[in-house]
């Protein structure tokens, strides 16, 4: 893995782009910020040559960052020493982090937004907590509801054909001579309707 670049030429080329935002840990030693600070494993500090508060002692160089900033409204000349500072981003969110100096709160916080990032998303199952229904115990329970469809009222034997409606015994086939059953089924017998089931209709269910 490479390794990143001196901490003070980052700090420069920042600079140069405009604010610079060193997030360092300050209970380091050697470290000067506001005492209510001091206690937390990391802090963000916002240094640059054109702030609307202008740093007039702003100082950059081997040993670190120096400055007096301003702390709701109350100024405080700040040291902040290259040890304690494990990242710096510019205005437009780009810069640079330096692993081995990161605290272990923010190294742990980093290592669970990876794993969080990799894990895989869960998918919400129509069905709730339950035990969600299959495909054909759908499909059953669909064919055997008595309100999806009334057998009664889809089939009725006595509406949908009435023998003496559609063909009239008195009225012969159009044609030259009207057919004779001889002529058709010759000497055989016809062959015997199979039995009807008695009552209406029903559905079933074909795997």
């Amino acid at each position: 893995m490479p390794q990143p670049p001196p901490k003070k030429e980052v700090a420069f080329a920042l600079l140069e782009r405009g604010s610079l935002f060193v997030h360092l840990d300050p209970r380091v030693e050697g470290v000067v910020v506001p005492r209510h600070f001091r206690a937390q494993p990391q802090l963000v500090l916002q240094f640059g040559m054109n702030l609307p508060v202008p740093i007039a002692d702003l100082e950059v160089d081997d040993e670190g960052v120096f400055g007096t900033l301003s702390f709701s409204r109350s100024p405080f000349y700040c040291r902040i020493p290259w040890p304690s500072v494990f990242g710096m981003v510019g205005d437009d969110g780009m810069g640079v982090v330096w692993p081995d100096d990161l605290p272990p709160e923010v190294e742990a916080e980093v290592r669970a937004a990876e794993a969080k990032a990799r894990r895989p998303a869960l998918r919400a199952i129509e069905g709730g907590a339950g035990k969600a229904a299959r495909p054909d115990d759908r499909a059953r329970a669909a064919l055997e509801d008595d309100d999806a469809l009334d057998d009664d009222d889809a089939f009725d034997d006595d509406d949908a054909f009435d023998d003496d409606d559609a063909f009239d015994d008195d009225e012969p086939f159009e044609g030259d001579e009207p057919f004779e059953d001889d002529d058709v089924l010759g000497d055989e017998p016809p062959e015997e309707e199979p039995p009807r089931p008695s009552g209406p209709p029903k559905l079933r269910l074909v795997k």
